[in-house]
């Protein structure tokens, strides 16, 4: 393309070649003295038309990026840093000229800094907070890296490493890929700024169009204005403590090559791939921002276990990465999230930047609290709460491996008589013992299987100092005394579900009480926004439980225990809780679970197990007339859908009504809702408009809201439907922003009836947009239930609530209709249930199955975005029949 000694722009003279993959190269180059990088884009004639354009606004998308986003993390662009250069033999030439990053990368790093050793967990923590902190910036611009490996990653030299640290040039695999295709697994530590980032072609945001979108952390704007100097004094002094990490090697020479290579030639990419750290999906052509998260992940297990990736073993029926064996040194709340940031399908990985670091500050923390004990001096040492991690391993071996119901255990002391004990003696005992009454034995204490009964806490961020201890207590079965911790811990976190379970069941057992047993399983770990709807349905569960348990009647006089499970939102981990649960020979239900994607998954076990699962919000409805254990609580889709269809031909003013459908192609939730809906609408005289070109497809990287809004506009759409899933809120909150000049009206489905909405969208949800929702506390059948879930849990609950807690009120009313005997199975409780003379009564009103187990009545609510002075986050949702100059002055009660 150019040669060494050639000037650009009469200014850039080449001085060497760093990477050439054939479409693009990289140059070091000398701007008057100063050492920079240039990145140079030539695309082939062969590509088409759209996809060289394509690839062309990728490439000025970064340079624009680049050039905006002053951070220490980044390489440096000046305005003036993007040009095109025309040439006789090659014709135009893209360039982008950018900061020159004097470093050390990170495989270097280990092997010749850290001799090749494993890294310490807080230099871990501090690496990889700056990694997430970077990705965060970059994803609000839509831009995806594709390329995050050790190797592009910079350790920035300052005055304080400088002296031991081998300021190098390194030039990016990939960019060399001749040399590289047939040595597949040599890390090549030459690489300076290479830059193949994806942007996804969505409009760079504007000074003054500030949209939040899925990764954004506060103060991001801030940092842009304040961070303009780019120098290694702007660090905190945990960066200045373990160095200054910078991402190199973005840009669009990659998507070239992968472009050139499967259009033109036929070939696979995978020699382009960085194994060990490419994302699965990345395989098949698909990117997302969890395909950083991914490789973020992959690049802390290289540097917690100083591994290649590719040379650890893994599963063979998952897949999963078998790692930890080779870092024992970290916590247990780092792995699990590191495992999660690696799971193979980027729906299980962490949603947002935002989550990660959230449960980054709780590692953080801990790794402090725990080095704080060990400098204290040991004459002065004070017993000090052990952490959940440290008490796990040190019970494992000493647990009982069942339920007992004992009031306390003591350690005894060492008895110098015992071995005179005769065998008349000991014979005699063991007669005593066996006529005592039998203690329940159906909750198996075993750890980091993600079900709990007790003995360790699943919810993260929620281990206080009172439920740790009474969690403790519980593992040792000294009942009594978790009953009076876990009191303690309910009294400073009223809100916390995992408490309130974990204390009726200590309860239980401290009395001995004769029980059943039950199982809620739910996604815990993860995105927030999950969790948050993972601690709703455990409210239900909770409510309904501590209700039964202090009542006179219980069932039948028997108290109801209930276990805790984690799927992790995964169809495997799902098989895997429910494979356990049905273990469990004494659980005889299970609520749950939360999505209808992996209820559809995992039904067949509980079929196959004979155990009946009760799901308060999987609404598909492909799960009707699936299986003879499934029941559901919600309504289907069906009904949700018809009255959407129903309300928007009702408030049209148009002849024909029509509507621009926004979903998400392939999610069980959002198709089966669109199809329902595409049914009813055109049954009902309204029209869909047609998403020729996947404009109005939600899970497409390169979604654009304003494109979208404009060709719904086009095509003379009346109003909108939209139907995100709960990953991809983000987006569903871009369309209510972009449509706020068009004003069109938008009806959504349940998923954004959430406080992610009030937070990022309520100024513009608060003029057009209704929210369907099965069930609201303004106007529920049973009045009671809302006071009461107010008093329990210090505010208001929602329809998820509401539906887990009528699950377990329907099983409670089977147990209770069931003739009395000293062991239940399974198969009855599901003849009661699948009764046609079932019926019970719970907090959305009287219920009943239908005889494909699907909830016999429906209610859907349609809810406003209104003003809110009680609502910490200034907006909530009302019934759009409930008047709201009433609603203004009960508010504060009714909601808090």
């Amino acid at each position: 393309m150019i040669n060494p000694g050639q000037i650009l722009q009469d200014r850039y003279q080449a001085i060497q070649l760093l990477g050439d993959c054939g479409f693009g190269q990289t140059w070091e180059v000398d701007d008057s003295g100063t050492r920079k990088i240039m990145k140079i884009l030539q695309v082939p004639k062969a590509i088409d038309d759209q996809k060289m354009e394509a690839v062309i606004f990728l490439f000025e998308q970064e340079a624009n990026v680049l050039t905006q986003l002053h951070d220490v993390g980044l390489p440096e662009v000046e305005l003036e840093g993007y040009f095109i250069e025309s040439t006789e033999d090659v014709g135009l030439l893209h360039c982008l000229v950018m900061e020159k990053i004097k470093g050390i990368n990170l495989s270097d790093w280990l092997k010749q800094n850290h001799h090749n050793q494993p890294i310490e967990e807080e230099r871990a923590i501090a690496w990889l907070k700056q990694l997430v902190e970077i990705i965060s910036k970059l994803h609000q611009y839509q831009c995806i890296h594709r390329d995050i490996k050790p190797t592009n990653i910079i350790l920035r030299s300052t005055g304080k490493n400088q002296n031991n640290t081998i300021v190098q040039e390194i030039v990016s695999e990939n960019l060399s890929q001749s040399s590289q295709v047939h040595a597949k697994n040599r890390e090549v530590t030459k690489a300076e700024n290479l830059s193949p980032i994806s942007l996804t072609l969505k409009n760079v945001a504007q000074p003054g169009n500030n949209t939040k979108t899925l990764g954004a952390t506060e103060g991001d704007q801030s940092e842009i204005e304040n961070k303009k100097n780019h120098t290694a004094n702007q660090q905190d002094s945990q960066n200045q403590e373990w160095g200054q990490l910078a991402l190199i090697d973005f840009g669009a020479t990659r998507q070239v090559t992968e472009t050139y290579l499967k259009q033109v030639e036929g070939k696979d990419v995978t020699g382009i791939i960085s194994q060990g750290y490419t994302s699965p999906e990345q395989y098949e052509g698909k990117v997302t921002r969890q395909s950083d998260v991914f490789a973020i992940g992959r690049t802390l297990v290289y540097l917690l276990t100083a591994e290649n990736p590719i040379n650890l073993p893994t599963e063979p029926q998952t897949g999963r990465l078998i790692w930890r064996d080779h870092a024992t040194h970290i916590s247990q709340k780092l792995a699990d999230l590191i495992d999660e940031m690696i799971e193979n399908l980027p729906q299980c990985r962490p949603q947002t930047t935002e989550d990660i670091l959230e449960r980054l500050a709780d590692c953080k923390q801990e790794v402090e609290t725990e080095t704080e004990v060990e400098l204290e001096p040991t004459q002065n040492k004070q017993t000090t709460p052990v952490t959940q991690n440290q008490f796990y391993s040190q019970l494992l071996h000493s647990k009982l491996l069942n339920f007992k119901g004992k009031s306390q255990t003591t350690t005894p002391e060492p008895n110098k008589w015992l071995g005179k004990i005769s065998l008349l003696t000991l014979g005699v005992i063991a007669v005593f013992i066996a006529f005592l009454p039998e203690a329940p034995t159906t909750c198996p204490l075993k750890f980091d299987d993600k079900l709990s009964c007790g003995e360790e806490i699943l919810i993260p961020g929620s281990a206080t100092t009172e439920k740790e201890a009474g969690v403790r207590a519980f593992a040792d079965s000294n009942y009594l005394q978790a009953v009076t911790l876990l009191e303690a811990a309910r009294k400073k976190q009223i809100n916390d579900p995992e408490t309130l379970i974990y204390l009726n069941n200590a309860k239980l057992a401290a009395n001995n009480t004769e029980i059943y047993t039950i199982a809620v399983t739910v996604p815990m770990t993860g995105d927030s926004r999950s969790l948050n709807y993972s601690l709703e349905i455990l409210r239900g569960v909770a409510q309904a439980q501590n209700a039964i348990n202090q009542s006179d009647r219980r069932i039948g006089g028997k108290g109801l225990i209930v276990i805790i499970a984690d799927d992790v939102n995964s169809s495997t981990q799902a098989v895997r809780r429910a494979n356990a649960l049905a273990a469990t020979g004494q659980v005889l239900a299970v609520v749950g679970h939360f999505s209808s994607q992996i209820t559809m998954k995992v039904a067949p076990t509980y079929e196959d197990n004979k155990l009946v699962l009760i799901s308060p919000t999987a609404n598909a409805s492909k799960l009707s007339n699936r299986n003879n254990f499934l029941f559901r609580m919600i309504p289907s889709d069906a009904t949700m859908a018809q009255a959407m269809a129903s309300y928007l031909i009702s408030q049209s003013e148009d002849e024909q009504p029509k509507v621009a459908l926004f979903h998400i192609p392939n999610d069980v939730y959002s198709e089966s809702l669109k199809n329902q809906f595409s049914l009813s609408f055109t049954a009902g005289g309204g029209k869909i408009v047609k998403d020729l070109d996947e404009k109005f497809d939600l899970s497409r990287t390169a979604f654009n809201a304003s494109a979208a809004i404009d060709r719904a506009d086009k095509q003379e759409a009346t109003a909108i439907v939209l139907l995100p899933d709960i990953f991809s809120l983000s987006k569903g909150i871009e369309v209510i922003k972009a449509n706020w000049q068009l004003n069109l009206p938008i009806i959504a489905g349940d998923s954004l009836y959430s406080d992610y909405a009030l937070k990022f969208g309520a100024d513009e949800a608060e003029r057009n947009l209704v929210v369907a929702t099965p069930w609201h506390s303004l106007n529920s059948p049973n009045l009671d239930f809302p006071q009461q879930a107010k008093e329990l849990w210090g505010g208001a609950v929602s329809w998820r609530t509401a539906f887990a807690y009528d699950s377990v009120q329907a099983l409670i009313t089977a147990l209770e209709s069931l003739p009395e005997r000293k062991e239940l199975n399974r198969i009855a409780l599901q003849k009661a249930l699948a009764s046609e003379n079932f019926s019970s009564y719970g907090a959305t009103g009287e219920i009943t199955f239908l005889g494909n187990g699907d909830r016999q009545e429906s209610r859907i609510s349609f809810t406003q975005v209104v003003k809110s002075s009680c609502s910490p986050l200034g907006y909530t949702f009302l019934p759009l029949d409930y008047p709201v100059s009433q609603f203004s002055l009960l508010e504060c009660e009714e909601l808090e």
